[in-house]
Parts: structure tokens; C-alpha cells; sequence
């Protein structure tokens, strides 16, 4: 997997069904999307310590909006979102995330297509990344700009694709307790990813592939941990089954950095997959292995290894509970630091009606780190309500 910028391991899994579907609201040719997320969420170790921690109660809006085109050819999208987080103590953690963007795909021909995307997010670092100062005030804030094309040849049974990804990753400064700021100018990054895909439906719904993409990651000064690298994998897609879609996929990473930092190479792998074993159950299985861009000391990269299994339980029409288990190895090569990841969570949605849900939810995080000092447990319990059309 190409190299990206991170904030750390996911705390809260969102549930991945719902008994509730939004129908929208007609524009034409096109279909709006609109939500309103409202949580109340008390946070018992804000900062991530292993000692002395503090807790804070946080208050979330999320407005979202998506408009999707309802055209029997070619498609559009266009959206854009936000979350606000308030918190009733710790002002300086109060902070704003959201994102622009939209997609497309243009049918040129029956089996031919040409699919791209764009965005721009604003989003900031968690205060669990080792790469957020232990004497910030505030979270360190970054933007994304993120493009995607992609060119399909799709016939009955064989399939090619090329495409390519560019991402612009920027880094404001960081203000630190003292009130002075740190800048973050080193951080700032370009990727650039071209890959080529083969595939073969052997069996209606069953496909295998094979995928090589070719990476580069360039910083704004000469300092920088600059690389470039490729992967090569091989896969399963499960396209359309009654139980099982999602795909499996294992192969070769080779990652090569600027002296001094260490090179990163060998087993790349991920999977998503949805299991529908009856209709009231759902699981997922989510595993990855990805490069992410630090300035920890000595690092190349942060090399994350992960896994999480969820599951979707259909209690009542109207009742949904969600359950999750996961776990990140996190390995700084070039430097000491080896940090473990173990989440868990519990999540209870009921649908009010068709415009209105309520849910109740609880996530842990404990991080395992290899320096001392570093270990933390962390419990988030949220009651929220989602509104939508």
C-alpha cells in the first residue's frame, strides 16, 4: 500500500448497517443526501497519559450532505461534511474537521469507463500519535488534497485497469503550551501512486487479480524522508454473492528511503470482507498493512500492521447492536519505538423512525509502547442522534 499520512488507529467503529435507509430528496436528475449528527461523549483520558489523567465531557455536530446523480449512464457525486468538536472543559481541544469533494464515472462505451474523484479535507491529529508534541495545547492541524483517476476495461470475463493517485498533505504550525509555536514545514508532502490491475472472473461473482503499483513520496524540504517504492499483489474479489462480498489480497512490499533511514520491504496484505451467514447477522473483516509518513526520530515511515472483526446483530427491525474487536502493531524502523494497539467496542442504534435514530455507544483503547511512560487506556461512552432524509 502506497505511504499516507495518519493520526493513529481508528477508536470508534461506526455501525456498519442500518434498518433505517435514507431515501433522499429529488433534484432532477439527482438525488440529495442530507444528515445531522448530534453526540454527547465524555472522554476519561483526553491526553493519552499513562499517569495523571485527565477526563472531559465533548459535544459533536456533524452535518453532512451528499448529492448523487440518478442517471441510467455515467455518474456524479459531489459532498461535504464536518465535525465540530466542543469540549465543556479543555477549550483548547476544541476543533473543527471537514471535508469537500466528489466523483464521477464516465461510460464511454459498453465494458469501457473512466472513473476519478476529488477532495480536500481538513482534519487534525489525535493526541495518541506519536507525532503530536507532548507540549501541545492544541491539536496539530493538517490538509489533504486528494485526486484519483482511473481508466476500465471491463468485458464478460476479463478485466484491466491503470489509474493513478496524487495527495498533498500540509501541515499548519503547532502551538505549544508555552505559547510559542512549533513548525511543521518537514512534514509537508507530495505522493504520487500509478498501478495497473488484471482480473478474471472465473465463476459468476468470484474473481482473481493481480495489481502492481509504483509510489513516490516527496517533502517540501531536502531533509525529508523521501522514497519511492512498489507493491505487488495478488487477490480474490468476491463481487456479488448472497453471503460474501468484499475482496482478500497478499503480495510484496519494497519501500526505499534516503540515507540514513532504513529501508522497508516484505509482506503486504489486506482483506475486507462482509459475511451474511442469515439476515439478522452481519460480520466484517477488515486487515491491512500500510506505510504512514512521521517525524518520530530516526523513523523511515510508521509501518502499521492491523486487524479488526465486527459484527452487525439485527436485534429488532428497528434495533441494530454492533460489537468490535481490533488490534495495530505500529513498528518505527530506524528508531526504537514499537507501539500495540487493542480496541474494543460496543454500539446500540434504534431507528426512531425513518428520519430519526438514536444510539448508545462505548469504545477502549489500550496502546502497548515500547518506551516507558508511553502506555495509556483510554474509554469513550457517547449517546448520540443521527437525523436524516
Amino acid at each position: 500500500m502506497e505511504p499516507n499520512a495518519a493520526a493513529g488507529p481508528t477508536q470508534v467503529a461506526q455501525p456498519l448497517t442500518e434498518s433505517n435507509t435514507a431515501k433522499g430528496m429529488s433534484f432532477g436528475g439527482f438525488r440529495l443526501f442530507p444528515t445531522l449528527g448530534l453526540a454527547s461523549t465524555y472522554d476519561d483520558n483526553v491526553y493519552f497519559s499513562q499517569t495523571a489523567t485527565t477526563g472531559d465531557y465533548f459535544f459533536t455536530e456533524s452535518p453532512q450532505a451528499r448529492l448523487q446523480s440518478d442517471w441510467s449512464v455515467h455518474e456524479l457525486d459531489v459532498y461535504a461534511g464536518a465535525n465540530l468538536y466542543q469540549y465543556a472543559t479543555l477549550s483548547g481541544q476544541n476543533r473543527t474537521d471537514w471535508d469537500v469533494g466528489g466523483d464521477g464515472r464516465l461510460d464511454i462505451f459498453q465494458g469501457v469507463d473512466l472513473s476519478g474523484n476529488g477532495s480536500y479535507t481538513v482534519g487534525h491529529l489525535a493526541n495518541s500519535s506519536p507525532d503530536q508534541p507532548t507540549t501541545a495545547k492544541t491539536p496539530s492541524e493538517f490538509s489533504t488534497t486528494a485526486t484519483n483517476a482511473v481508466l476500465a476495461y471491463h468485458p464478460y470475463h476479463f478485466g484491466f485497469s491503470v489509474g493513478g493517485t496524487f495527495n498533498r498533505y500540509v501541515y499548519d504550525p503547532t502551538l505549544l503550551v508555552n505559547g510559542s509555536t512549533v513548525s511543521n514545514v518537514d512534514r509537508n508532502e507530495d505522493q504520487y501512486v500509478i498501478f495497473a490491475k488484471g482480473s478474471y472472473e472465473f465463476s459468476p461473482g468470484y474473481a482473481v487479480f493481480l495489481q502492481a503499483n509504483d509510489n513516490s513520496v516527496d517533502y517540501d524540504l531536502p531533509v525529508g524522508r523521501n522514497s519511492h517504492g512498489y507493491t505487488v499483489n495478488a487477490g480474490l474479489d468476491l463481487l456479488v454473492t448472497d453471503l460474501i462480498t468484499g475482496e482478500v489480497f497478499a503480495g510484496y512490499m519494497d519501500q526505499r528511503y534516503k540515507t540514513p533511514y532504513p529501508d522497508v520491504s516484505g509482506l503486504n496484505y489486506g482483506a475486507r470482507v462482509d459475511w451474511s451467514p442469515t439476515p439478522l447477522w452481519k460480520f466484517h473483516l477488515t486487515a491491512s498493512r500500510g506505510l504512514n509518513g512521521t517525524i518520530v526520530t530516526g523513523a523511515s515511515t510508521e509501518d502499521d500492521q492491523s486487524v479488526q472483526l465486527s459484527a452487525d446483530f439485527l436485534a429488532d427491525p428497528d434495533i441494530t447492536i454492533t460489537g468490535y474487536v481490533g488490534y495495530m502493531d505500529a513498528n518505527f524502523g530506524g528508531s526504537p519505538l514499537d507501539d500495540t494497539y487493542y480496541t474494543a467496542g460496543l454500539k446500540v442504534s434504534y431507528a426512531l423512525n425513518r428520519w430519526m435514530s438514536a444510539y448508545l455507544s462505548d469504545g477502549y483503547q489500550h496502546r502497548n509502547a515500547s518506551i516507558a511512560g508511553q502506555n495509556f487506556d483510554d474509554n469513550l461512552a457517547t449517546l448520540g442522534l443521527k437525523f436524516q432524509e
